[in-house]
């Protein structure tokens, strides 16, 4: 059988879906490919999609078989059956990258509007070892759990433990739970190598989605300090109000060390339409040579803002 993917999102990051999806049908002999309409002769064809406001694809052959869609963007209840989603990804599939991906555990304690994992996932709970997750070869391993270390402690004990004696470089890429930080956890952190997707150092990552987190997330940080780590952190902010966002960016900046990343609030139930100030907060924000070069105020009057 011949089998063609399609990662609706484009390919700036590995798709996990997709990888697993590649292995399993390679494993039981079938042909895999990259969808393109002219080239590709599928038997089969799967679609997967993370963000709801990625534009779908349109663009199919009429004589191939209609896409099997899949993923968040498309419908938070989809599901790999087992004998995918147990498969090893894939990774032939994105050369370009060169970094293992996969999740420790999925869920989420926390309720927050803007997020649906809760509803995908469910509560916290432990899905693998970082000795499964991690890949031979591979010095930095992205992990792309939601919030790790609301698992039981001994788990976030012992996958730290490992990650440090294993010596890899690890990013939690999508940030780690700053009121959950204690003096305890803060040294299993400051024990391992944090690394980027370029395979170099990289950043330890919190989020201070809003102003009741600005407290936890300076704490978190002296925490994390006095524990011994020196590196740089990166901060999501995720910004609704540009002069609220603004304010809770410069809060957080509490050594040099501190990177503010602005994030965009998008409506997942909307179209994912940003607003235009918030927009300019971040395209300032996220540039360190502009930001250091100008004030936001400055920014906007040099663009014709206000």
């Amino acid at each position: 059988m011949n089998v063609s993917l399609i990662d609706v999102d484009g390919h700036n990051f590995p798709n996990l879906a997709l990888m697993k999806i590649a292995a399993y049908h390679k494993k039981v002999g079938d042909a895999v490919d990259w969808y393109s309409p002219l080239f590709s002769d599928p038997d089969r064809v799967y679609a997967s999609k993370v963000f709801s406001f990625t534009p779908d694809i349109m663009d199919y052959a009429a004589r191939h078989p209609e896409p099997i869609r899949g993923g968040t963007g498309y419908d938070i209840t989809t599901k790999l059956p087992d004998e995918i989603e147990n498969m090893k990804p894939d990774y032939s599939i994105y050369p370009q990258y060169d970094f293992a991906v996969g999740f420790l555990s999925r869920g989420c304690i926390r309720q927050c509007s803007f997020c649906v994992v809760p509803s995908k996932e469910g509560t916290i709970h432990p899905v693998a070892d970082i000795e499964e997750v991690a890949v031979k070869g591979r010095k930095t391993t992205v992990l792309m759990d939601n919030n790790f270390l609301a698992n039981e402690r001994d788990f976030v004990r012992v996958q730290l433990q490992k990650i440090a004696s294993m010596k890899l470089r690890i990013d939690f890429n999508q940030a780690l739970d700053c009121r959950l930080i204690d003096d305890e956890n803060a040294r299993w952190l400051a024990a391992c190598r944090w690394g980027s997707r370029s395979g170099g150092i990289g950043y330890m990552r919190f989020a201070c989605d809003h102003q009741s987190v600005i407290g936890p997330c300076k704490d978190a940080i002296s925490k994390v300090r006095r524990a011994g780590f020196s590196g740089e952190i990166f901060v999501y902010v995720l910004a609704k109000d540009v002069n609220e966002s603004f304010d809770r960016m410069q809060q957080i900046m509490v050594d040099k060390n501190i990177i503010p990343f602005i994030m965009p609030f998008r409506d997942i139930s909307g179209n994912g339409t940003i607003k235009r100030d918030v927009n300019q907060l971040a395209r300032w924000a996220n540039r360190l040579w502009l930001r250091k070069s100008c004030t936001f105020d400055e920014y906007k009057k040099g663009i014709g803002g206000k």
